[in-house]
């Protein structure tokens, strides 16, 4: 027996032991990884329209990847319908508690997606790739997105535009189905 076959063996009784020692499934680690992105790339904004376009960059990034690799249908429903359903979410959660229907808070006119800032948001989407592959299912791509749109609107201090903020992702990617299926005919949406 080699060395390295000992080392392989005692690998897998070690991994063996903890799987059967642990009876609770690992949290996943993607909210934490989104917040501690976002805390620390708003150290390093210089205002509120840079801690806005890093949020913004890493949307467009995820958004970008999941084109590219699954198609237009990945990119709508993983990326689109969340971040539309997050919007509609706390804005009926205010209509709820004031009986006022929010006001869409505008995004800056000039949205820099570069920048130390954008920089950390597009490291936590990179890192949150790598760790879907070790995830079970989907989880880590459907997290991502609730997350780093709870950081858009925390920095806002409210809701955008829906249909202004998809957009902004949408920009320059080439995309080959009609998007009527997300965003409904205009009567239907609430900003």
């Amino acid at each position: 027996m080699t060395k390295g076959h000992r080392f392989v063996k005692e690998d897998r009784a070690m991994t063996t032991q903890q799987t059967q020692t642990q009876a609770q499934p690992t949290p996943n680690p993607i909210p934490a990884l989104v917040r501690a992105a976002f805390n620390a790339a708003g150290q390093r904004a210089r205002g509120q329209a840079a801690r806005t376009a890093a949020a913004i960059a890493a949307l467009r990034k995820l958004r970008r990847v999941l084109l590219e690799q699954a198609g237009t249908n990945a990119a709508l429903t993983v990326v689109d319908g969340p971040a539309s359903g997050v919007i509609m979410e706390r804005n009926m959660r205010t209509l709820a508690s004031t009986g006022v229907a929010p006001e869409p808070v505008p995004l800056p006119p000039i949205l820099a997606m570069a920048g130390p800032a954008a920089s950390l948001m597009l490291d936590a989407v990179e890192n949150g790739l790598i760790l879907h592959r070790f995830l079970p299912g989907n989880t880590a791509l459907m997290q991502m997105v609730p997350e780093l749109m709870g950081c858009l609107c925390e920095t806002l201090g409210g809701t955008p535009d829906a249909g202004r903020l998809l957009d902004i992702l949408r920009d320059g990617m080439d995309e080959d189905e009609p998007r009527l299926a997300i965003e409904g005919p205009v009567s239907q949406r609430l900003h």
